[in-house]
């Protein structure tokens, strides 16, 4: 009996172990990437279920798959996520392409996401691959020449202080307003420096939104354009891990050629002959032979003091680690990033540490929650010298910066740039801690498909320290005798600043989302309250008698100043935003913003921004299913409006008063005052901006062609300037901001792609992008009885204006006989510059050069054409990848140490060897002259050059290695690359770069940067 019980209790069980086994099935497999080497860490997944695992080092995967058709999601970081349907057990291989694909590609847009094929509006992307090819500290630098509407120039090269000035579509205001967009990180508005100190290692992409229908969620902040980051999130699947390391050094990309001692003193020589013929030479000729020879550098010293204070190089280094994985129910990311730049000269130096932590949790089948928490740590060191730079540029090289026995020099009444870099100096130390948060909640309605609501808190606090302290390095001059004297000790001087800032933002969001047949709708509605608040302290002290107590209680309270600040902002917003579509082929979407800005008065506060947009996938239609050429092809439009109430002059609507301290006596005392400021203007609001955006996309050929083409046309009104250009200066009292400007700014965007894979080893692509941008100031309140020549209407925002400079006086008898400058009749002659006589005061050329010559000279410092041409080369796991970048019809207008010879008794350079004589009438350059505030130095078309330029931005060379033993230490791969920035640069513009937005030249040099590093995945 006991043995029949048995035998039925193995035989139920071995029915209930075959039904269990029978309910699921293996499939097993292998995933690789397109060069045919194995993936670790994809994750494989059976949809709809928990069920799920991920490959191992060497691509592999089992998974049980539950009895039935079932599909199987085969998902990895910045590849395309496949779906393959199985039925049986089997082996499934999969190959993962790099996430390019056209129709499938996920946009992130404002507040939400979009399939690309979907969007109609104008949207360019940067991926984390192409930021991560440019070392650079300062991500702004990253965007140059990667993507079409984005213009942008780097006035320096200094760590931590390096920022490009990002334009999006150009200028198209004036005044004291700002072209800065907006920067937006994970749904949040934060500052541009948030964005520019992130490090490319937590960033899945950088999207731009350029026209008005995917700007104007924005409202009242979107007229500049919008720069939205999306971070890295995790994703299920094993745990998998990332270190990536880089160091290299930087150097300047060009620096002036300037002129030796010898050559120096001659020119110096003829130049105070040619202002006074009776004069002695400066420079004797036992002198100049002294220069020629070297004989005694202490005597006779030839000092190139550019390449003292900036010849060297200076090194880099960045590490990162990021952990990534997760479940279904819990996935992470988190980041760790370091980076640490030195100066050119040691008293220089830029360190910071990121660090990001972004958790999704699916706490129920239907609630959906993220923590997003970031912050970096900066710190900066400098010297305390604020004219580094101008006496690096300015001074001679008849002056020593050194004696032989190694003292410094004290160079005349020239400060020595040594002793202002020298770490004897002082310090001026800036530090940075900031942290950002964003807690997201999202709730789906279960009865309602589609439909769920968000909550957004996001939270920052940051505080920043600098101290400053600037003390006397010991200089010394050389007497007649051999010996040498100390100069005359100065003083210590300190300050000490501190400040703190906080933001908060909250958001609740209404999303729906569903189809009915062949109709798409997606509907988003939203409010903001968003309020930041600042303060700030500064203290200073001078006179210091002992550099051993650092502290401000230490030094007399004789020049004592302290100051405080406060401040606090607030916006509170509201917006709505339709999409539809028809088959997925007839698109339209519509949003509205409504926005409330403290800057204005309380009945001018409220605005509204509306904006639509169509497009139509043709590609999609049945009559284009027999061509075969054409892939994929879109046309759409855009049109609507934004604002920008970032101004420079808050609460215009108030009057105003300005302090005037110890300015009235009352007794023996003095007291502080107050005096009227600008005249309050009640009326004040934001600028207008109304876009229209005409556009096509097409991918021909199987996606090997790629043209993306956009037109676009911006008209800003109300623009906030004063009447200075309609009233008198005798006008008595100080102007307010009135929105009276209007500018007109126009232009297009082109992009041409072309991929290819030869074989299963070999793959290219290049692609070429140009953006032309023109604007136009329409209405500036100009006076009406203002010369042709000086009005700004009509003219391009921020242009030059002067005289138009036709060549130099040959002789005497071209100087008798053409027009010359009234205001330098006695001491013009041969060899200065001559100027058109284009009008006088009735408007006719009248045989002389005054104000009534002054001209519109070209349209400034921003160029009209950026482009960039872009490329890559892959052979099995090596990689050669470039990026080309330029812009053209932009000019710089150099004054000063940029270009004239001796100005302020100040350097030559080069090209003032070709400089008019007798013997030489046709010379580049004018006579010289040490006079630099006569006819030749007016602000002229002479000084105003062409700042083209053709950059090699960026060069990578990569090699990834994948091999058993790296299989055996769970590391899917090996990347070593070699990477190379600002490495070539070709401009006919002279003594600066062409992208230096300082007239005189008195500027950190932008730097050429070689960087070798390594990336590991475990």
């Amino acid at each position: 009996m006991k043995k029949i019980r048995l035998l039925l209790i193995l035989l139920l069980s071995t029915c209930f172990i075959h039904q269990s086994l029978a309910q699921n099935y293996s499939v097993s497999g292998k995933a690789t990437d397109k060069t045919g080497l194995p993936m670790v860490g994809v994750s494989v997944l059976v949809k709809g279920t928990n069920a799920g695992t991920t490959t191992n080092v060497q691509g592999n995967y089992t998974i049980n798959v539950p009895q039935g058709t079932a599909t199987l999601v085969f998902s990895y970081i910045g590849m395309i996520s496949q779906e393959i349907v199985v039925t049986k057990s089997g082996v499934v291989d999969v190959v993962l392409d790099d996430n390019t694909d056209v129709l499938n590609e996920i946009v992130v847009v404002g507040y939400g996401s979009q399939r690309r094929s979907s969007v109609t509006g104008s949207i360019s992307t940067v991926n984390t691959k192409e930021l991560l090819q440019s070392p650079v500290g300062d991500l702004s630098n990253a965007l140059a020449g990667r993507t079409p509407g984005v213009i942008t120039k780097q006035p320096a090269g200094e760590p931590g202080s390096d920022a490009a000035q990002i334009y999006i579509r150009g200028n198209s205001t004036f005044g004291n307003a700002t072209m800065e967009p907006l920067f937006v990180i994970d749904g949040i508005v934060r500052s541009f420096r948030d964005f520019s100190q992130m490090d490319p290692n937590e960033i899945e992409s950088v999207n731009i939104l350029k026209d008005a229908s995917s700007a104007a969620i924005f409202g009242v902040k979107g007229a500049n354009g919008v720069v939205l980051v999306t971070s890295k999130r995790g994703k299920s699947g094993k745990l998998s891990a990332n270190y990536s390391f880089n160091y290299g050094f930087s150097e300047v990309t060009r620096l002036p050629k300037n002129l030796g001692s010898y050559e120096y003193g001659s020119l110096y020589n003829e130049a105070k002959i040619n202002d006074n013929p009776d004069a002695s030479p400066e420079f004797t000729l036992d002198r100049l032979e002294g220069f020629r020879s070297g004989s005694n550098p202490d005597l006779y010293p030839n000092t190139d003091w550019m390449d003292l204070v900036l010849g060297g190089n200076a090194p880099r280094l960045q590490h990162n680690v990021s952990l990534n994985g997760g479940t279904e129910k819990v996935k992470y990311f988190t980041s760790l990033g370091y980076l640490n730049e030195d100066g050119l000269y040691k008293s220089l130096n830029y360190n910071r540490y990121n660090v990001r932590s972004n958790l999704d949790i699916q706490a129920t089948p239907t609630t959906r929650v993220s923590i997003d928490l970031s912050g970096r740590l900066e710190k900066r060191t400098t010297p305390p010298s604020g004219s580094i730079f101008e006496h690096t540029m300015r001074n001679p090289p008849i002056f020593p910066a050194r004696f032989s026995d190694g003292r410094l020099a004290s160079p005349g009444v020239y400060p020595n740039p040594l002793a202002l870099v020298s770490e004897e100096s002082g310090y001026n130390r800036t530090s940075g801690n900031y942290l950002l948060s964003n807690f997201q909640v999202v709730q789906d309605i279960p009865w309602v498909k589609g439909l769920s609501l968000k909550g957004v808190l996001a939270f920052d606090r940051s505080f920043t320290y600098n101290k400053t302290w600037n003390q006397w390095v010991p200089l010394y001059v050389r007497n007649d005798d051999g010996t040498f004297a100390l100069t005359t000790p100065s003083k210590s001087a300190l300050s000490k600043n501190f400040g703190e800032a906080k933001g908060t933002e909250l958001q609740a969001h209404i999303n729906y989302e569903n189809r009915f047949g062949k109709h798409g709708i997606s509907a988003l509605a939203l409010v903001i309250q968003k309020e930041n608040e600042n303060s700030g302290i500064t203290g200073s002290r001078n006179a210091y008698e002992s550099s051993a107590l650092q502290i401000l209680n230490f030094g007399p309270a004789l020049n004592e100043v302290l100051q405080d600040n406060e401040d606090r902002t607030g916006l509170r917003s509201a917006a709505v935003r339709v999409n539809y579509d028809f088959d997925n082929k007839y698109l339209f979407q519509a949003s509205l913003r409504r926005d409330e800005s403290e800057n204005f008065a309380p009945d001018r506060r409220v605005g509204y921004f509306p904006a639509f947009s169509a497009g139509w996938l043709i590609s999609s239609e049945d009559f284009m299913k027999s061509v075969n050429a054409i892939e994929y092809l879109k046309v759409k439009a855009s049109y609507g409006q934004l604002g920008s109430d970032r101004i420079a002059s808050r609460f215009g609507y108030y009057n105003r008063y300005n302090l005037v301290a110890n300015n009235y006596p009352f007794g023996t005392d003095l007291a502080n005052g107050l005096t009227p400021g600008a005249i309050a203007n009640p009326n004040v609001t934001w600028e207008t901006s109304t876009k229209t955006d005409l556009g096509f996309e097409t991918r021909l050929y199987k996606g090997m062609i790629g043209i993306d083409f956009s037109y676009f046309n911006e008209k800003r009104k109300d623009i906030l300037t004063t009447r200075s250009l309609s009233v008198p200066l005798s006008f008595g009292a100080s102007l307010p901001s009135e929105n009276i400007g209007i500018v007109e700014n126009k232009g297009f965007e082109l992009v041409l792609s072309h991929t290819n894979r030869i074989s299963d080893n070999w793959s290219y692509s290049l692609s070429g992008n140009v953006t032309v941008a023109k604007n136009k100031i329409i209405e500036a309140a100009e006076a009406v009885n203002v010369p042709p020549g000086k009005k700004i209407t009509g003219r391009a925002n921020n242009g030059y204006f002067g005289y138009k400079a036709i060549g130099i006086f040959r002789d005497l008898e071209d100087y008798n006989n053409s027009p010359k400058t009234t205001a330098f009749l006695n001491s013009t002659g041969p060899g200065d510059i001559k100027y058109e006589d284009i009008s006088g005061a009735d408007g006719v050329p009248d045989g002389k050069i005054d104000d009534f010559d002054i001209t519109y000279l070209g349209g400034g410092a921003l160029p009209e054409v950026l482009y960039g041409i872009s490329g890559g080369v892959n052979f099995k796991g090596l990689e050669v990848n470039f990026l080309v970048q330029g812009a053209t019809k932009v000019q710089q207008l150099l004054t000063q140490n940029s270009a004239w010879a001796f100005h302020n008794g100040g350097r030559v350079t080069e090209e003032w060897l070709d400089r008019w004589t007798p013997d030489n009438p046709d010379a580049a350059l004018p006579r010289l002259s040490l006079n630099t505030n006569g006819n030749n130095y007016l602000t002229s078309s002479f000084w105003v050059e062409n700042a083209s330029y053709i950059r090699l931005k960026n060069v990578e060379i990569a090699y990834t290695l994948k091999s058993g033993f790296l299989s055996k230490i769970s590391s899917s791969g090996v990347r070593f690359f070699a990477t190379g920035q600002n490495l070539l640069t070709f401009t006919d513009i002279l003594n600066v770069d062409p992208e230096n937005s300082n007239a005189m030249g008195w500027y950190y040099p932008q730097q050429k940067t070689f960087t070798m590093g390594l990336n590991v995945q475990f």
